[in-house]
């Protein structure tokens, strides 16, 4: 049977651990949380108090009701946390409804206890979550979206990816991290368009859901490289990377052509970090590349793929007209533990070349 009023099956679900959840809850938040409620509800909140008279089996029987009135009550925060804990060991749609009441109209200490308090509770809250991410108040939307991040019941997959189009750009983000958890291939067009986000860390963070993939969104993201917006084609450069897989090497590679230098800059960055010998020789040629940013990327990916075909190339790139970029040929060498080309480096007519040169040398023979 079905609860009309929350969409809740009467029967509960198998409680889920919480961990760190008042630290998360808090930076969901602009606005700060008294540090004792943090104190109590770090140490105490999934531990049953002291006296299980006070909460005990028999507690459980205790009217949902009651137990909402004293969680919503602006009285002590040991009391109200008691509350929260057996509202979620009820675990009953009365229960549910009232702690998602409390995320409605609670202040941020309620909003918290009940948050945590449904997340002990699971699966059977995700209906009624659903329902409350359309909630006019912004902070309900961010908690109910950790809650629904935090059970990870791919039921919420769809509305999450709504929120992705929210009008707050931390559920916005928030949304993207929950997509990244779930993995579902539903969610992957929508994180790409996200990385066209106009907030720069919900793009980021989309990136970053990317990645959680794995092996999954590479044939998404390396069409993404193609993508007429300069962003998507960053933020899909960045996400490959970091999944470190060889099978994105040759989009990688050809991303180092594009128009945008940002984009052929993070193509260099991922080449690198995917530390494939297959990528070297795209990358010695960026080394002649007409942005200097790209230039010096390509050098530092270099360093950290270690093939001696680098060699050569950085050697010459120690008399590139940008300073920085002089300095990470230098720095890729050393890392290679190339001593000849820095020897001669040390002649150098620039001073910094020299003294860069020196300290690698002096680092190599430590």
């Amino acid at each position: 049977m079905v609860d009309e009023a929350c969409g809740l099956p009467d029967s509960a679900g198998s409680a889920a651990p919480v961990d760190g959840a008042a630290e998360y809850l808090l930076a969901l938040n602009g606005r700060a949380i008294d540090a004792r409620v943090v104190a109590i509800f770090d140490k105490s909140f999934n531990q049953p108090p002291a006296n299980q008279a006070e909460a005990g089996e028999e507690e459980t029987a205790d009217p949902a009701e009651s137990l909402d009135t004293l969680l919503c009550a602006q009285c002590d925060t040991r009391a109200r946390m008691a509350a929260a804990w057996k509202l979620g060991k009820i675990q009953s749609t009365a229960a549910v409804r009232s702690l998602v009441k409390a995320l409605r109209e609670g202040d941020e200490a309620a909003q918290v206890f009940a948050a945590t308090a449904l997340v002990s509770i699971g699966v059977p809250v995700v209906e009624p979550l659903v329902v409350a991410l359309r909630d006019n108040n912004v902070e309900v939307r961010r908690k109910v979206i950790w809650v629904l991040w935090s059970v990870g019941d791919r039921r919420a997959v769809e509305p999450l990816i709504g929120c992705l189009g929210d009008s707050d750009h931390k559920v916005r983000a928030y949304a993207a991290w929950a997509l990244g958890r779930l993995a579902d291939a539903r969610a992957l067009p929508a994180l790409i368009a996200a990385l066209d986000d106009p907030h720069e860390k919900v793009r980021w963070d989309a990136a970053i859901a990317l990645e959680k993939f794995g092996a999954q969104a590479i044939p998404a993201l390396a069409d993404a490289l193609y993508d007429d917006r300069a962003p998507v084609r960053i933020g899909a450069a960045n996400a490959l990377g970091w999944l470190m897989d060889v099978r994105a090497i040759g989009a990688l590679a050809a991303a180092l052509r594009d128009s945008s230098p940002q984009v052929r800059q993070r193509a260099a960055f991922a080449l690198g970090w995917i530390r494939d010998t297959g990528a070297v020789e795209v990358l010695i040629a960026a080394l002649h590349d007409a942005d200097e940013e790209v230039r010096m990327q390509a050098a530092a990916a270099l360093g950290w793929i270690r093939d001696n075909r680098a060699i050569e190339p950085l050697a010459q790139l120690i008399e590139d007209d940008n300073e920085w970029t002089r300095y990470t040929a230098i720095e890729a060498l050393a890392d290679m533990q190339a001593v000849a080309p820095l020897e001669h480096a040390r002649n150098s007519p620039h001073e910094r070349v020299q003294e860069a040169a020196t300290r690698a040398l002096q680092r190599l023979s430590a």
